[in-house]
């Protein structure tokens, strides 16, 4: 038997695997030739191409991007000059609109609500109907009404006829009174006849008895004594008659008098009625005493209401009382006649001008605020103008409990102004943030990588880690912020009057200064209403990165 080769056993117990590999190889050298290639032409390109800073996904997720810390800088801030010019001082409060004139609308007589022709907001012109109570033509008072005027009637036609009765016995009295008088002439005839014969019968009896006369005469003259006498009885009795007769034609006049008397009494009571009862009818209508602006209404129609039952509530806006309550220490800077300038908000554009025309003499115990009031007249004037919106006739300017802006002027002066918003106020003291030039500073600065704060040098260059630019710690302007104190004077909304702490052509901080601390670079921007315009750009700064601090 020949001998057996293990090493040829071997080989080729192993050679079934080996060929198999041996021709995968074969069949996959160029695929495999072509990953390669492309990997190692990609890990080229990546080298070549990446920008700085730029980091692979695994790199990305890797970065602990709360260390990365932006490079400080100069603070954008609205920078103002300090000038001298004239300023108004002012004080702002809220302030409220109170009618001149309220009027609650009550009832006079008792009554069922009919009509109601108004509604709160309504406008009412001075005249113009606000309640019906009743019909206007089948009322219990127009009833009154025509009974009273009849009785007026009546009574008058009576006070007539008795005017007349009285003519009538003024000219009988009248007659008497001259009969009377008539008769007393008569009277005092015959009593001077009778004094004529009384001495010529004594003269004649002397002469009969020394008989220088005869009996005959003698008797004769006495005869014409006793027809003397007996006339004089006569016609004193008729002036007794006629003296009874004038008494009683004075007695009947003077009844007529108090029969006249009595019927004018009572036609001018009758007229008194019907007068009142007018004025009951009349308190049927309600109306509008004056021009007014309805508020409240407190019932509705088909409601039966008594005397003293509110009704309605009017209030009179023509004219407006405009208060405010403000503090005492303000209050001593005002003065009656001080101007005040009103606004519906603080955005408006519509302003009234008046004056203070009251100050309360008494504070309120509850805020110890004092009242200022300013009134003032609450039409548009007929077809003006206002802010390009065109105001109809009658159109109020202010309604009552509207909230109003009002600014009440403290004095006026000139000297240094600044913006009102430069001003702050620390433990009680006002400040202000001066914005103060400085010059370059030559020293050397250290510069640090954005994405890896670890990462410092003393010269510009390239982070070792991203290959990203350095960048200067500090980037800053040409001014840096310094707070001074400051004693300020008159104020208004938008300026600030300077006694001292600053001087003409300073420039101060007026915005942005939220953060601001001392030594801080600033540089200044066009600041508006929220923040600033437009931030710096990088040749505001560029070149001003040293500072000397």
């Amino acid at each position: 038997m020949a001998p057996i080769d293990v090493s040829r056993r071997v080989h080729t117990q192993e050679s079934p695997h080996k060929v198999r590999m041996v021709d995968w190889f074969r069949k996959n050298f160029w695929a495999v030739a072509t990953i390669i290639t492309v990997t190692v032409v990609c890990a080229i390109i990546v080298k070549v191409f990446k920008k700085p800073g730029q980091m692979s996904v695994l790199e990305s997720q890797a970065m602990d991007m709360s260390v990365m810390v932006p490079p400080k800088g100069a603070v954008p801030v609205g920078i103002a000059r300090v000038e001298r010019g004239h300023i108004e001082g002012s004080v702002t409060y809220t302030g409220s609109v109170q009618a001149y004139l309220d009027e609650d609308v009550y009832p006079r007589v008792t009554g069922r609500v009919v009509a109601m022709p108004v509604y709160p907001g309504d406008r009412v012109a001075r005249g113009q109907l606000l309640v019906q109570l009743d019909p206007a033509d089948n009322s219990e008072y127009l009833a009154k009404l025509d009974e009273a005027k009849y009785a007026e009637d009546a009574a008058m036609h009576n006070a007539g006829i008795a005017k007349e009765e009285f003519d009538q016995r003024w000219y009988e009295l009248t007659a008497r009174k001259e009969a009377e008088e008539a008769a007393r002439k008569v009277v005092d005839e015959v009593k001077a006849n009778l004094a004529y014969w009384k001495p010529e019968v004594e003269r004649q009896k002397v002469l009969l008895q020394a008989k220088v006369v005869s009996l005959e005469e003698y008797q004769r003259e006495s005869s014409e004594l006793r027809a003397a006498q007996a006339k004089l009885e006569q016609t004193e009795a008729k002036l007794r008659e006629a003296t009874n007769t004038r008494l009683a034609a004075q007695a009947a006049f003077d009844a007529m008098v108090h029969h006249v008397g009595h019927n004018y009494a009572a036609a001018k009571q009758a007229k008194a009625v019907a007068r009142n009862a007018a004025i009951y009818e009349k308190y049927t209508r309600l109306v509008a005493h004056d021009d007014a602006v309805v508020t409240k209404r407190i019932i509705s129609p088909g409601v039966v209401v008594n005397p003293g039952m509110l009704i309605l509530k009017l209030a009179h806006v023509r004219q407006v009382r405009v208060q405010a309550q403000v503090a005492s220490e303000d209050v001593e800077q005002i003065r009656l006649g001080s101007k005040v300038y009103i606004k519906a908000a603080e955005q408006s554009r519509n302003e009234v001008v008046a004056s203070v025309t009251s100050i309360f003499p008494a504070a309120d115990p509850v805020t110890r605020t004092l009242t200022v009031e300013a009134l003032i007249d609450n039409v548009f004037p007929d077809a003006v103008s206002v802010s390009k919106q065109v105001r109809t006739v009658g159109q109020y300017k202010f309604l009552p409990g509207q909230y109003v802006v009002m600014r009440i002027v403290t004095g006026e002066n000139e000297g240094l102004i600044i913006p009102a918003s430069a001003v702050i106020w620390r433990e009680g003291k006002p400040q202000a943030w001066k914005a103060v030039s400085y010059g370059p500073y030559n020293g050397a600065t250290q510069y640090q990588c954005p994405m890896h704060p670890d990462v410092t040098l003393d010269k510009p260059g390239k982070c070792p880690k991203c290959s990203m630019d350095l960048v200067p710690k500090q980037i800053g302007g040409q001014k840096i912020a310094q707070l001074v104190d400051v004693e300020i004077g008159l104020s208004s909304p938008d300026k600030t009057e300077i006694v001292s702490g600053l001087k003409e052509g300073d420039e101060v901080v007026f915005a942005g200064y939220a953060r601001l601390q001392p030594g801080m670079s600033v540089v200044g921007s066009q600041w508006g209403r929220n923040g600033p315009v437009q931030l710096p750009l990088a040749s505001d700064v560029s070149g001003k990165r040293y500072r000397k601090w």
